[in-house]
């Protein structure tokens, strides 16, 4: 089997165009969550010079008590709120990056096995084991991503299962 010029620089066209698709998204997920931060310092600057003010403008000292404590639990909230965005936001860039994994894993099998079919067609008698011992191998490790590969959906569903219980339960508990 032979590489052509012309097959060479389309893998790497591939692969250059690949490189900066992924790191576009990766800019965009920061692009959010440097938004987000910025968005929940500002909001909680105003909002702690509005508790401020409130506090230092009571009459007596349990209303300053009752102000001091009452944004306590508006600021769980915020807190568990921006906790959950920012988990959104780097579960859709996990998620992103793992089609492109598989992506690529489809591909460089499909490469791999049409490799193996030339080389089976032109290898000489008597390597028909060696070829099915190839085979089988990489039938084998294409299996273990496989399981791999659920197992880890499976974690990642738990563990968004298990954030959206304790968002819950906080938020219950705040209240």
């Amino acid at each position: 089997m032979t590489i052509k010029p012309e097959d060479f620089a389309a893998a790497q066209k591939a692969s250059v165009e690949t490189f900066f698709a992924l790191t576009n998204k990766a800019f965009e997920s920061i692009v959010q969550l440097t938004n987000l931060n910025i968005a929940t310092a500002k909001e909680a600057l105003e909002q702690a010079a509005d508790t401020s003010d409130k506090a230092l403008s009571a009459k007596d000292p349990q209303a300053f008590m009752a102000t001091a404590s009452g944004a306590a639990q508006p600021a769980a909230e915020k807190a568990l709120t921006y906790s959950k965005k920012v988990y959104e936001i780097t579960s859709t860039a996990q998620a992103e990056l793992n089609k492109f994994v598989e992506a690529q894993v489809a591909h460089n099998n499909k490469q791999v096995a049409e490799w193996i079919d030339v080389a089976s067609k032109n290898a000489p008698q008597g390597s028909e084991a060696i070829v099915s011992i190839i085979k089988s191998s990489i039938a084998s490790a294409n299996s273990a991503y496989d399981t791999l590969n659920k197992a880890a959906k499976q974690a990642v569903e738990l563990a968004e299962s298990n954030v959206d219980k304790a968002v819950k339960a906080t938020k219950t508990a705040a209240k």
